[in-house]
């Protein structure tokens, strides 16, 4: 179960829930590489992200953040990592994971431009006003126009939701931080294939470059 752990004490909750007011005329809602090929994949290295997502309700978690975001007019970008069907912008990295052999060194055609799998899952298809920044590294900010869409709206506060914890949200949120946005992480709108690597970056890295809200505790800001 990817559940945060070490829960923050009752002075520091109550600070915290008075920190989480943001003016929702400058804020977006960012859900990340909800896409068939990485959550909807029951079998083979993706499972047990499959498994986290569907055990920690993830999908409709997120679809009630989409809802109060629409209700409360919180544009959404709609992130999707794509690669070529020749791999040619895919460059092999050799990291210790996939010399422990954690990690496949051929992934095999995941995500291809063009493919169903590349697609958003159906749960949470984009509506006509939502935007779509489609990206080929991990970060959603590298060599796209992320950056420059949400300036142009006067955006300065981004909500983080999908997958994967320690690896897209997380390269994401890093990159918002460096371009000086406010940075709130939804806990349980995300998930990883290492429940470890989920909670880690839940308890240690995202309260360092922001804030880690639930989803209840996001929608209850939106209806105000």
């Amino acid at each position: 179960m990817q559940k945060t752990a070490n829960s923050p004490s009752s002075s520091t909750a109550n600070r915290a829930k008075k920190e989480t007011d943001i003016d929702l005329r400058k804020t977006a809602l960012l859900v990340i590489d909800m896409q068939k090929d990485l959550v909807k994949t029951e079998g083979g290295y993706f499972a047990p992200l499959f498994q986290a997502i569907q055990s920690n309700k993830v999908i409709e978690n997120i679809a009630r953040v989409i809802k109060g975001a629409r209700e409360t007019k919180v544009p959404i970008w709609h992130i999707a990592t794509v690669h070529r069907k020749d791999g040619a912008d895919v460059v092999p990295t050799i990291t210790d994971f996939m010399l422990q052999g954690l990690v496949p060194k051929e992934m095999g055609e995941v995500m291809v431009e063009g493919t169903p799998g590349a697609d958003f899952i159906d749960e949470l298809k984009p509506a006509a006003e939502d935007y779509v920044v489609v990206k080929r590294r991990s970060s959603a900010f590298h060599n796209t126009d992320l950056d420059l869409l949400l300036r142009t709206r006067g955006i300065d506060t981004l909500i983080l939701a999908g997958v994967v914890t320690n690896g897209c949200v997380e390269n994401t949120a890093r990159d918002a931080r460096q371009r000086d946005y406010h940075v709130l992480v939804l806990s349980d709108c995300c998930a990883s294939i290492m429940p470890e690597a989920h909670d880690y970056a839940m308890n240690r890295v995202f309260p360092g470059m922001g804030r880690v809200r639930t989803s209840g505790e996001m929608l209850a800001v939106m209806k105000k």
